[in-house]
């Protein structure tokens, strides 16, 4: 092989080291990874080289899974860093100074074809020429889709996280959540239950929270979203959300590429909160209320607590139901439509079935991992 040829194939083997220790650490932008593309496709020689590096770095950690040595030390060899090509060298400026890239892909080609002849090499330069589409098609699919974490608990469950951006989220019973972070905006699906967030401010990253039809906007804030099958909750504790509608969500969450509302020709939000206001909004978009809200017991689960005002004992047996593997049907339609008052601990269903039993007119029943709840008559009758 000439001088200036085995000098040619060492400046690329450089450069595909460069760029796969670029991307094993993460700092290529939009810019660079365009820029590794274009070499990509620059000729089948670079797709060669690429790979035989990313197998090597593979060989090495798994020989010598211990070894400290900077990878780049590695794979520019003992030589120090005179031999290693800048980041911003594996561009246009460090390959096609001396070449247009057709001048550079023809010269290549002549030298392949110069040095091997056999049907079996250009049969693998088919074959990385294949490798080398997919690797783009992959790549680009990959930088333009973020990343979705999915987060959820079981029943009786609570659950605490900090996302990425240091916002805080605390799920409830039975509650999933969908998270995508880019570079360009931060998006979260409450898929079922109840969730809570305090967000983290990055005025270059607006914060948003998906729930069916709606998208909750944050504008420095922290909020509970309750997801229920007929309508949704949203709670303000702290700063301000916008409601906005949205147009159906795509299958498999594409709709985090983009977490754009359906404005309407007046551009203006379903709903505007304030700390210490509340709206239940209907699957359909209908608003069906909105004002201040009791926020201590909007957000009493947080502290593991049930707190109810004048609400049904129906409705109260529905949210301990949803904590407990011992389960409160309440029989008598009657008995379940009475206003009741109190605060209880989200477990102790014991002590609300005793205060349940001391009512006038009502009487519980424990038939396994179920308490029966019902009126004095219909048990005379059963009697």
């Amino acid at each position: 092989m000439h001088t200036d040829d085995r000098q040619w194939q060492d400046l690329i083997a450089e450069q595909a080291a460069q760029w796969y220790v670029a991307h094993r650490d993460g700092t290529l932008g939009t810019k660079q990874q365009n820029a590794f593309v274009h070499w990509l496709r620059a000729s089948p020689m670079h797709v060669a080289e690429y790979l035989a590096i990313a197998g090597v770095a593979r060989d090495i950690a798994d020989a010598a899974p211990r070894d400290t040595t900077p990878l780049p030390q590695l794979l520019g060899g003992t030589g120090g860093g005179d031999r290693v090509v800048p980041i911003h060298a594996v561009t246009r400026e460090s390959v096609f100074d001396r070449y247009s890239p057709h001048e550079h892909r023809a010269r290549v080609r002549a030298r392949y074809h110069r040095h091997t002849r056999s049907r079996a090499y250009w049969g693998k330069v088919a074959a990385l020429a294949l490798v080398a589409t997919a690797m783009v098609l992959g790549l680009r699919w990959f930088v333009s889709r973020p990343q979705v974490q999915y987060y959820a608990t079981g029943h009786g469950e609570q659950r605490s996280l900090q996302l990425p951006d240091n916002t805080f989220v605390r799920l409830n019973s039975d509650s999933a959540i969908a998270v995508s972070f880019s570079p360009e905006r931060r998006l979260v699906e409450v898929t079922r239950g109840q969730a809570y967030f305090e967000v983290a401010k990055d005025p270059l990253r607006p914060f948003g929270v998906r729930v069916g039809s709606l998208l909750i906007r944050d504008i420095g804030t922290a909020f509970d979203v309750y997801r229920q099958d007929a309508s949704t909750t949203v709670t303000v504790t702290e700063g301000q959300v916008q409601v906005w509608p949205m147009p159906p969500a795509p299958r498999s969450f594409g709709w985090l590429h983009g977490g754009q509302p359906a404005r309407g020709p007046h551009e203006r939000p379903l709903v505007d909160l304030l700390a210490g206001h509340q709206a239940r909004i209907g699957a359909s978009g209908v608003i069906e209320s909105q004002g201040p809200a009791d926020v201590d017991l909007a957000t009493a689960w947080l502290q593991g607590n049930i707190v109810f005002e004048d609400q049904s004992i129906a409705s109260v047996a529905a949210q301990f139901n949803r904590y407990n593997n011992a389960q409160i049907s309440v029989r008598d339609p009657r008995i379940g439509a009475l206003p009741i008052s109190g605060t209880f601990a989200a477990h102790d269903v014991s002590t609300f079935v005793a205060f349940l039993g001391s009512m006038r007119g009502v009487h519980t029943q424990m038939r396994g991992r179920r308490i029966i709840v019902s009126g004095v008559a219909a048990r005379k009758h059963r009697d």
